[in-house]
């Protein structure tokens, strides 16, 4: 039997939309500088998360990154004020696509080397969302 070369996701992805920010992983950190003004003085620049799999996520940034870049990703739970991390992992770039909408690139990553926290609370965040989908808001694909 023959493949047909086709990719198959192997998780449910969930389309959402949360804010987030990004910055380069320190090993990748000396090859790729931002012009000033594009991060804040730790080098992190605001994304929006659109899309969560347990594999990895896609979302909005107002900058190109290079394929296969790593960068460290940080979630921070809903709320007013709220200091608390939802998620903080590093991810490969393994997709990144200009968008039409607006200035930025549309970029899907992959989760990378997680620790058990990062495991726990990416576990948890699919938890959370899979009780909070209706079924509209997933693509099973």
């Amino acid at each position: 039997m023959s493949s047909s070369g086709l990719i198959v996701r192997r998780s449910v992805r969930f389309e959402i939309s949360l804010p987030a920010r990004i910055r380069v992983a320190p090993h990748h950190a000396d090859a790729l500088n931002f012009a000033k003004g594009i991060t804040d003085a730790d080098r992190w620049i605001d994304v929006d998360v659109i899309d969560f799999a347990e594999g990895g996520l896609g979302f909005i940034c107002p900058v190109f990154l290079p394929r296969n870049v790593e960068v460290e990703i940080e979630i921070p739970e809903h709320g007013p004020e709220n200091t608390t991390v939802l998620l903080s992992a590093f991810i490969r770039v393994q997709r990144i696509q200009m968008t039409d909408n607006r200035p930025g690139y549309k970029v899907g990553g992959a989760f990378q080397s997680l620790d058990e926290t990062a495991k726990q609370q990416v576990n948890q965040v699919i938890e959370r969302l899979s009780e909070e989908c209706d079924g509209q808001g997933v693509v099973d694909a």
